[in-house]
């Protein structure tokens, strides 16, 4: 492919941009309130006909002009009902500049032109598939609506009919749900709100389509493309998305062939599947994230990576969306950005293209570059693993460090034009040359000194490791995964139904995972990190709330020192004061330094800012130069006050990544085992009809504050790639049912997990029989007859929960929880995903313990040590090895120690089997050692967990 021909793409840029607005606006007319009470029990307005919502001019019959021929011809009922269609009509619901704007702007393919409201209105797999199509409209064979139609098809393959009868909600109470079945959202259709569909309808940006395209995929994110449970999570949005990336697809590679690719009838209408030679490829273009992440030193260097990365993805989309229109996005985590790509191979123009904007940017990233081809026999196959394969692939060029594709001569001329002098690597990139004495090279300086210039203007957000810690200087990095591999592929998505036929297995229909729900599966988890956990939980939790000293937690101090010359700006000065540490930034504009330290660290546990106010003036702060840290620098304080404006406060936690597969975040050692266990609260609660198909795993990597990075993040890495989320067989021992409830206890060995399942849709009535669903591996009663609910996938049977059994064998893929403490660099190698990981279940029972043995009658940290002092001590001595959940100690003598200790001592709370398989140690190694915490202070609060 030569650059010519890319350059045929940039020519036609305009109308295949237009095409994509065509694409997201294709259900435009479903984007109001009729549209959900025509489709709800109890609604009193309906559309004039099936197609109305699809009328978008006052008048089709003058936009949509038929040929002669077509008096004679048997036309597709869309066509019809748009011709013959009367109010109500979309068209009664959008405002003028809307309907102006859809026929005004046209598109032009191989010398047909089309207004935005013709594509819209026949973009119709009806239209498409129809066998005269050719021969209806006037000097048109309508191939380009037609396409329109196919890529409709293709994105919708998930609109499946619900049983009849089931699934129609209230009007006017109807709910958007997740992709796994969660209902929290209403569509607002209250007149008299401004945020119901019919105002939102009206405010949609319709004066430039082109530069509007991002904005109408936000509001359609507040409609519904159907109503009818469990087709209710598919929201206009994810449709828009995935017609638009399509149509745009098909469109550049018809551009680039000068063809127009066949569209015939129906295979199977049944099925919804199309005869045609529309095929879409994957453009995929990779980074080692945590790689690049370990490499980081501060938090500065860190965050200026993030950055890059953010960077460069948006300027690829730019280039792949907009400057070649060749597809749109429609995912990216933590391997990188994936398009929706032409059916032709990659256009070695395209890629040293790409290349070239991320190395300006940053050359570390070394970006992997790659098309992936489709497998399956028909389109509506390859659409459904593409993504999923294009990750895999992925996944495997990311395990090499390094390949060709990253040879740049960029590298070679940095060193091969040094000037004179002592050089050596970079410690930070580890791959630029740096003076000799230096602390890093320019390229990581400049990257640092942007991002303390960006904390200077939104000063809330923190970037100092310091103001995060805990009032024992420590901090913990939260890693968060979801197990997305096969829900991405799309065979889990088949776990969960459209038709769920009482008695009737063979009835039942899974969901199809079509591209539209696919987006709908990784947009929920990505939404649950952003929104639950950064922008919820991380938010609104109560930092240091319980301290003596609480009001210094999250507050900043100006400090305005005697010697104001030569100090160096957007540099941290790390001192001490009174024998603590103070960490300092100083202010060229104000001439005073800004505290970047929690202030707990730098007094006793009775001070207060009066305290500091009266105490610290006079008082000398000193410290290794910044700059060069073999100097020493001192000043006298003159005078402190509480820092004002934005800089008066932070919040002490910091998010680094949010990606649908992962999450990462630093948090105050004090507060993590608390945050975590909000994070799963709100897994449970969320993605609680499938948390037996969709794990979460969840890790705590503590270390002191000025511990190097890198080790942190490559124990992260570490975590998250040796942590395996993979299926276990397990019984279940006993359930307990309520109306809206499941209560599970499921057993493997000695170990036990409670899980309670949602068996209510939203509006606390609606029976799910949908999503809480177990792969049982044999039957008690050996055969799946009497379960009401029931049904096969992939030869293997998926019961619904309320139709369990005692006794039943069922596969699930348990969730799981490690933390691991770092003293030392040294200790990242020491991480074993055997000996530090458990069931995420177990993580409230670690809480209820500590408070148990705090309450238990004379207890004292002394006394908690001692015990569990004798307790390794005779493990070891004994030989018995480090015990696990899996593999508990079964020494008859120890566990007679065990129980004769627990009941002499009266320790509540703690069982031998907590002792035996390490539960108890982790509770005291957690409590005591990592978070510091203190008996006297536990019971003050009275033992509540």
């Amino acid at each position: 492919m030569s650059l010519g021909k890319l350059e045929v793409l940039k020519q036609n840029r305009t109308g295949l941009l237009l095409a994509e607005v065509a694409g997201l606006l294709h259900d435009v007319g479903k984007f109001c309130n009729l549209h959900i009470e025509a489709h709800s029990t109890g609604g009193v307005r309906k559309w004039s006909n099936d197609h109305a919502y699809k009328v978008v001019v006052d008048d089709p019959r003058s936009f949509i002009q038929l040929s002669k021929a077509a008096a004679n011809l048997r036309k597709p009922a869309a066509l019809n009902n748009l011709l013959n269609a009367t109010s109500p009509t979309a068209a009664d619901f959008l405002p003028s500049d809307a309907k102006d704007a859809l026929t005004r702007n046209t598109v032009s393919f191989l010398d047909k032109t089309y207004s935005l409201a013709e594509l819209i209105m026949l973009g119709t797999p009806g239209f498409a598939t129809d066998k005269k199509r050719s021969q209806l409209l006037d000097g048109k064979d309508g191939w380009l609506p037609a396409v329109l139609g196919v890529c409709h098809n293709e994105a919708h393959h998930d609109k499946q009919e619900p049983a009849k009868g089931e699934g129609t909600q209230m009007w006017p109470d109807a709910f958007i749900s997740t992709a796994f079945g969660y209902e929290s959202l209403k569509v607002i259709v209250n007149p008299s709100s401004p945020e119901n569909l019919d105002e939102r309808l009206k405010r949609l940006p319709y004066t430039n389509l082109i530069s509007s395209r991002y904005k109408f995929l936000i509001e359609f994110a507040f409609g519904l493309g159907d109503t009818r449970r469990p087709i209710n999570e598919v929201t206009l949005s994810d449709w828009g998305a995935g017609v638009a990336a399509l149509f745009k697809s098909a469109l550049a590679s018809c551009i680039l062939e000068n063809v127009k690719r066949e569209i015939r009838q129906w295979v199977c209408w049944r099925e919804k599947l199309i005869d045609h030679d529309l095929r879409w490829r994957m453009l995929r273009v990779n980074f080692d994230v945590l790689g690049l992440y370990s490499k980081a030193i501060k938090i500065a260097d860190l965050l200026g990576y993030r950055r890059a990365l953010d960077k460069s993805c948006a300027a690829i989309k730019k280039l792949v969306e907009e400057e070649y229109p060749l597809g749109n996005q429609v995912y990216r985590d933590t391997t990188g950005i994936y398009f929706t790509f032409p059916d032709i191979d990659l256009p070695t123009e395209l890629g040293d293209e790409i290349r070239r904007l991320v190395e300006q940017i940053e050359p570390e990233l070394a970006p992997r570059i790659e098309v992936q081809d489709p497998k399956g026999k028909n389109a509506s196959e390859q659409l459904k693993c593409l993504l999923s394969d294009a990750r895999r692939e992925a996944l495997k060029a990311l395990e090499q460090p390094f390949d060709r594709q990253n040879l740049s001569s960029y590298w070679q001329s940095l060193w091969s034009n040094l000037k004179s002098g002592k050089w050596e690597v970079c410690p930070v990139c580890r791959l630029r040359p740096m003076k000799e004495h230096d602390e890093t090279c320019a390229k990581c300086v400049k990257r640092r000194d942007s991002r303390v210039k960006a904390w200077l203007k939104s000063p809330a957000e923190t970037i100092w490791m310091d103001e995060i810690a805990d009032h024992n200087g420590r901090v913990a990095l939260l890693v968060g995964k979801f197990g997305l591999d096969d829900w991405l592929s799309g065979d889990l998505v088949q776990t969960m139904l459209v038709k769920a036929i009482k008695s009737e297995p063979a009835k039942c229909v899974p969901k199809n995972p079509s591209p539209a729900r696919l987006r709908r599966v990784w947009e929920t988890c990505q939404r649950f990190w952003y929104d639950t956990v950064e922008s919820s939980i991380l938010l609104k939790h109560t930092y240091g709330t319980e301290s003596k000293n609480a009001a210094l937690r999250r507050i900043r101090l100006t400090i305005e020192p005697r010697e104001k010359d030569s100090w160096e700006k957007n540099i941290l000065f790390d001192g001490t004061l009174n024998g603590r540490p103070i960490s300092l930034v100083w202010d060229h504009s104000q001439q005073h330094f800004v505290t970047a330290i929690n202030l707990q660290l730098t007094i006793d546990e009775n001070g207060s800012l009066e305290h500091l106010q009266q105490a610290w003036p006079g008082r000398v702060v000193e410290g290794p130069d910044p700059v060069d840290p073999r100097k020493h620098r001192h000043f006298t304080i003159q005078k402190v006050d509480q820092a004002q404006g934005s800089f008066s406060s932070y919040l002490p936690s910091l998010t680094l990544l949010t990606s649908p597969d992962q999450f990462l975040a630093f948090v105050p050692a004090n507060e993590a085992l608390e945050v975590a266990e909000k994070i799963k609260d709100e897994y449970e609660k969320q993605m609680g009809k499938v948390q037996n198909r969709l794990p979460l795993f969840l890790g705590l990597v503590f270390f002191q504050r000025k511990l190097p990075l890198m080790a942190v993040i490559d124990t992260a890495r570490q975590m998250i790639g040796q942590v395996l989320l993979g299926e276990e067989k397990w019984w279940i021992e006993c359930d307990a049912k309520t109306d809206d409830k499941v209560c599970l206890r499921i057993s493997l060995g000695d170990k036990r997990i409670d899980m309670t399942f949602p068996v209510k849709m939203g509006d606390g009535s609606t029976d799910d029989l949908w999503y809480p669903y177990f792969f049982v591996e044999n039957f008690a009663d050996g055969t799946p007859n009497n379960r009401n609910y029931c049904f096969q996938h992939n030869g293997r049977w998926l019961v619904h929960v309320i139709n369990l059994q005692k006794d039943d064998q069922v596969a699930i893929i348990p969730s799981r929880f490690a933390y691991i403490f770092l003293e030392n660099t040294a200790e990242r190698f020491r991480f074993d995903p055997e000996q530090h990981t458990m069931l995420l279940g177990e993580l409230p029972h670690l809480r209820e313990m500590w408070h148990a043995i705090c309450n238990s009658p004379d207890m004292s940290v002394t006394k908690i040590q001692a015990i569990h002092a004798l307790f390794e001590a005779k493990r070891q001595k004994w030989k018995l090895g480090k015990p696990t959940p899996d593999n508990p100690i079964i020494d008859e003598t120890f566990r007679h120690l065990v129980e004769t200790t627990l009941k002499r001592d009266k320790i509540q709370g703690v069982t031998v089997e907590d002792v035996l398989n390490s539960r108890f140690r982790r509770c005291v190694d957690l409590h005591l050692h990592i978070l510091k915490r203190r008996v006297y202070d536990e019971k003050k609060r009275g033992g509540t967990p």
